[in-house]
């Protein structure tokens, strides 16, 4: 029986031994795949930061108001000679 409890210890060492080499080796992996995966993550956000300042630039220029002007010029519209204000009637909620 003494011999059977020597031999156990051994193995119990080894046996801790590898099942901690083994973590060890899972968290190394797991590091490198959150980095790999925070790396992919902010090359979409600049990417997608890219992307937002060009339509922010496009509306700028399609809402620029010499753009428009020229629009409604190539459209044949011209400014009015006479401006008139149509008089409104209040509403009973005085609105």
């Amino acid at each position: 029986m003494a011999l059977a409890g020597a031999v156990s210890v051994p193995v119990l060492v080894a046996l801790l031994a590898t099942g901690l080499l083994l973590f060890y080796l899972w968290q190394g992996t797991t590091i490198r795949d959150l980095h790999a995966q925070r790396a992919a993550a902010r090359e979409a956000l600049t990417m997608t930061q890219e992307v937002n300042r060009t339509l922010e630039f496009q509306i700028g220029q399609a809402f620029s108001l010499d753009r428009i002007s020229a629009l409604a010029k190539s459209l044949g519209m011209v400014p009015p000679a006479q401006i008139r204000y149509v008089p409104l009637e209040p509403t009973p909620t005085g609105r």
